[in-house]
């Protein structure tokens, strides 16, 4: 059948189940649109406002169901626009198809908003998403979309090594066209990826090195989530008696009420979570990258711990030098509990131990978010959400204090494991409402929260404006504390001068005059969404129950709370922030002497 490769494009997608393509047109991609026009029956294509936020609505839409989504946009400023977008779903490792205009691929130029190298002919903005996909190609005949469409699906859906496929599309390439046979093009394909089983032997050893453990520990990262391994996790953590702390991506792995739920460790950790981590003498990984946010910079756990990896990734599986589980997190934990056969793990005096760490914890967990202080804390705000919402509520978040707030204080009681919806990977600024937005539109039927500070909010925060237009029901509430506070406590707790993260006027030549009066009830106002303001836990109780009722759009609640000053204290937790060496202030040298002792501290396996 004689196609433009615009048309062939479209129709592979709609025979791929893509429900929703994202973008915004320009003279680069308009050949492409043409073609979504014709089946616009049978894809629904959603008009950005930042290209940026096209991707983050793919990653959330991923996150939720597995599937991807498309995003176009034309050449040039719209293409990389797409980079931080890509980087976090790279590094999140969320499938999403790119789907960028480019240069004639005849090479008559330089067009518009084409960057032209002086050295080269072959490099164009498109370029700048190589590093960030885990395909990318630049199509310069219509015949070539028979190979690479179904390439680009295989390599941004393979298990362990998801991300963005990137497929490049000249302007005069989009327009031209080809006999396609779609018998063949569109013939289903086996979309299936089968679990892979652990080498048996490498089951025995990790079998034998549990067996021997006095005080094993679970990690439980994204991986256990993407595999729905969290019955298998919870039931060797039963037999093994092991506390279970949850990374970002692995929060919800446990449920709040288990009693082996150790919560989280590292920076974000809880003090129950990192008593418990720094006296393990085996951690097991299930899924998890072993970010410096876990590790608490490399130095939670000592030089003698062992360490067993479970994970679906042949870059992740190896570190810490562990023993490799190399495989699919359910069938390895089958396996891995089959192993220890009938052994029986009598340790009453550790789990005395953990249930007293958790106690303790869960104290004062209901103590801060329940804290009557004036102005509103934000924790306070969590724990008034915490006690409105339903189990299956989703938060989204990915930016500032707000991530470390909900990964100690967010009580997640989901039974789908999906109510805790953090953009951790790459932590982008601006992620939330079109986070949100992309969760909706995987699961209608469930209630969505961007929790989103102040400055991430100035960040991004167009695609409301889309959802205006889309009819959707989100309920956005942004933590007005008077700029990025997070930075702030951190120049104040590492020695540095606090500097240049509050939203102030400036006096006196410095930013240091009062707080900036921004009204972000008017700004939502202005973009059709419902705007409230709230400045106690009362306000804010009954701004959720409107924002509930709402249907057919938005509701964006102003929640002003103290700016910063009350954060939650560190809870046995570090992090590496190097310090200057050299310092004419007193105060910057001793913590730098401070800073060397902890660096000693590290253990780099």
């Amino acid at each position: 059948m004689r196609l433009t490769a615009s048309q062939v494009i479209v129709k592979y997608l709609i025979n791929e189940g893509i429900p929703y393509i994202l973008g915004i047109f320009g003279h680069g991609n308009v050949q492409l649109g043409e073609a979504i026009k014709e089946h616009e029956d049978k894809i629904r294509y959603i008009q950005l406002k930042n290209e940026q936020n096209g991707v983050h609505i793919a990653i959330a839409y991923a996150k939720m169901t597995g599937r991807p989504l498309a995003v176009t946009t034309s050449i040039g400023p719209g293409t990389t626009n797409l980079v931080t977008g890509a980087a976090a779903a790279f590094v999140n490792r969320r499938p999403v198809l790119l789907l960028p205009g480019d240069a004639f691929a005849e090479r008559v130029g330089p067009v518009l908003q084409q960057i032209e190298g002086r050295h080269t002919a072959d490099e164009m903005a498109t370029d700048t998403l190589k590093p960030v996909s885990r395909y990318w190609l630049r199509i310069t005949r219509p015949d070539q979309l028979r190979q690479e469409l179904p390439r680009a699906f295989e390599a941004m859906l393979k298990p362990g090594e998801e991300g963005p496929a990137t497929i490049c599309l000249p302007m005069d390439l989009q327009a031209e066209s080809f006999d396609y046979d779609l018998d063949v093009l569109l013939k289903s394909r086996d979309k299936e990826w089968e679990r892979i089983a652990p080498d048996e032997r490498a089951i025995k050893r990790a079998a034998e090195q549990i067996k021997n453990a006095e005080r094993p520990l679970i990690i439980a990262g994204g991986g256990v989530i993407y595999s729905e391994a969290w019955e298998e996790v919870v039931k060797l953590a039963e037999k093994i008696v092991a506390p279970v702390i949850q990374t970002h991506a692995g929060n919800g792995t446990m449920l709040f009420n288990h009693p082996l739920n150790a919560f989280t460790a590292g920076p974000d950790g809880t003090l129950c979570g990192n008593n418990l981590a720094e006296k393990a003498d085996l951690v097991i990984g299930v899924g998890t990258r072993y970010t410096d946010f876990t590790t608490r910079s490399e130095t939670l756990f000592g030089r003698g711990v062992q360490f067993i990896n479970v994970n679906i990734s042949p870059f992740d599986v190896g570190k810490e030098r562990a023993i490799k589980l190399w495989g699919d997190a359910k069938v390895a934990l089958k396996m891995l509990l089959e192993g220890l056969g009938n052994k029986k793990f009598d340790k009453k005096e550790y789990f005395e131990e953990i249930q007293t760490e958790r106690k303790n914890w869960i104290n004062i967990f209901e103590e801060v978010t329940h804290e009557d202080f004036q102005p509103m804390t934000q924790a306070r705000a969590i724990g008034v959400l915490n006690d409105f919402k339903d189990e299956k509520a989703v938060v989204v978040c990915a930016a500032g204090s707000l991530p470390g707030h909900l990964l100690r204080f967010w009580k997640n009681t989901d039974p789908t494991r999906k109510s805790y919806h953090l953009e951790y990977g790459f932590s982008t600024m601006g992620y939330e409402i079109p986070g949100a937005m992309g969760v909706k539109l995987a699961d209608s039927s469930r209630d969505v929260y961007a929790m989103i500070g102040d400055a991430s909010f100035l960040m991004a925060p167009q695609e409301l404006v889309t959802i205006v237009q889309e009819k959707i029901a989100i309920t956005v509430l942004v933590i007005d504390n008077g700029g990025p506070q997070v930075i702030r406590n951190l120049q104040k707790g590492t020695g540095f001068q606090e500097f240049g993260n509050e939203f102030k006027f400036r006096k006196g030549g410095k930013l240091e005059g009062e707080f900036l009066p921004i009204d972000f009830v008017k700004i939502a106002e202005g973009m059709g969404a419902k705007g409230i303001f709230v400045d106690t836990p009362e306000k804010l109780e009954g701004a959720l129950k409107e924002a509930k009722n709402t249907k057919d759009r938005p509701t964006v609640i102003h929640v002003k709370v103290e700016p910063g000053r009350k954060f939650p204290p560190g809870y046995n937790s570090w992090w590496d922030v190097p310090r200057p060496e050299v310092s004419d202030r007193p105060e910057m040298q001793k913590q730098f002497e401070e800073y060397k002792k902890r660096k000693s501290t590290q253990v780099i396996r």
